[in-house]
């Protein structure tokens, strides 16, 4: 019986090791650490041109709430809708930093003086948030004159005359009930 199990062992053997790849053989490669994967920076471009994120984000969060200034939220759900302009000009400011499909967004990014004005409307738009968390009409509107200032710069510097490039831009955007 003992005579048969080395056998079996030995023909085992024999198989595992024609299974086995040639020494000239290179073992597949294999995935890089979890860790290290992570750690890797990889270039975060947007799927749109920053004219679409501008018309389609900022000027739909920017517009109404420099409305909010003249016309305060009177009810709750109104200010929780200014809150939430506030947020996107906050978030629209830093997206903007990165580039997007558009002709000149790869130049715009790398220009330190975009980053200012970008980060010139982020802060912008956090003085809003402040305001609207506050309740307070009088921060609202000194936020609303900084996001003017913020945006003009910008617009006179790489943006002339404002235009959408052909993106739409409703003329009547609603304003929401407060």
């Amino acid at each position: 019986m003992r005579m048969g199990l080395i056998v079996v062992s030995a023909s085992l053997l024999g198989l595992a090791a024609a299974c086995a790849p040639a020494a000239t053989e290179k073992p597949a490669a294999e995935a890089p650490p979890a860790a290290e994967v992570a750690s890797t920076p990889r270039p975060v471009t947007l799927p749109v041109s920053l004219n679409a994120v501008m018309v389609a984000l900022v000027d739909h969060a920017s517009e109404p709430l420099w409305l909010d200034a003249y016309e305060p939220p009177t009810t709750e759900d109104g200010w929780r809708e200014a809150e939430h302009h506030a947020y996107q000009m906050a978030v629209g400011g830093k997206l903007i930093q990165l580039a997007g499909t558009g002709p000149n967004d790869a130049t715009w990014v790398a220009d330190a003086n975009w980053i200012r004005m970008a980060d010139e409307m982020s802060a912008a738009g956090m003085d809003a948030l402040a305001a609207t968390r506050a309740r307070n009409v009088a921060l609202l509107n000194t936020a609303g004159d900084r996001l003017v200032a913020a945006c003009e710069a910008c617009h006179t510097e790489y943006k002339l005359g404002m235009p959408s490039m052909g993106i739409y831009k409703s003329p009547d955007y609603p304003v929401p009930e407060r």
